[in-house]
């Protein structure tokens, strides 16, 4: 996402709000923080302050979490956060979250890319949970491997860019139709992972 946004995916030193510090949206914010990211967190539970603290992050207002001037906005709480309403709110050039269903409908997509924010398709972000969850529970795969399959959440959203880039959609269309071909695929005994 860094990469495709700002020509580098060195995360040092970008400002990243983080929206939503449940369980997953703590990890994230550890995360950033050990990348040397700049945070900006809230939550609606203001307990949650205290993860603030602990990772040297400003804490803003949840009322003013989608106007704060940062580089990346993450969603890690509730979906739908992205309306026609929030849009034209928010100060980012980019975002990428692990919130499901964060457009509040599809054509919510055009008008992020009308603006010119990048969005990283939720489908594709979160999709480590599920990879996770399954290599541990029904695969029975090693930490390596499992590594390895988490990979290719960047790879399948470098793909995800290049093609709303070159045939001139957003990202959201470009997941869709690259699920699609999975999907083809997958019934035609294409895929083997």
């Amino acid at each position: 996402m860094a990469e495709e946004a700002f020509g580098s995916p060195e995360l040092a030193g970008r400002s990243i709000g983080v929206i939503g510090l449940g369980a997953v949206g703590t990890h994230v914010a550890r995360l950033l923080a050990r990348a040397g990211a700049r945070l900006v967190v809230t939550d609606i539970d203001p307990a949650a302050r205290g993860l603030a603290e602990e990772v040297g992050a400003r804490w803003v207002d949840p009322d003013d979490a989608l106007t704060t001037e940062v580089d990346i906005l993450v969603p890690a709480a509730l979906g739908g956060l992205l309306t026609a309403r929030t849009v034209p709110l928010l100060r980012c050039a980019a975002v990428a979250g692990p919130a499901n269903n964060q457009l509040d409908e599809p054509d919510t997509a055009r008008l992020l890319a009308a603006r010119g924010i990048l969005w990283a398709p939720d489908v594709v972000v979160s999709a480590g949970g599920v990879i996770h969850a399954t290599g541990v529970e029904l695969r029975r795969e090693s930490e390596e491997q499992l590594t390895l399959r988490l990979s290719g959440i960047a790879t399948t959203l470098r793909q995800v860019f290049h093609t709303a880039r070159t045939h001139g959609t957003t990202p959201a269309t470009a997941a869709r139709e690259l699920a699609g071909q999975r999907v083809l695929m997958g019934r035609r005994g294409e895929l083997t992972t």
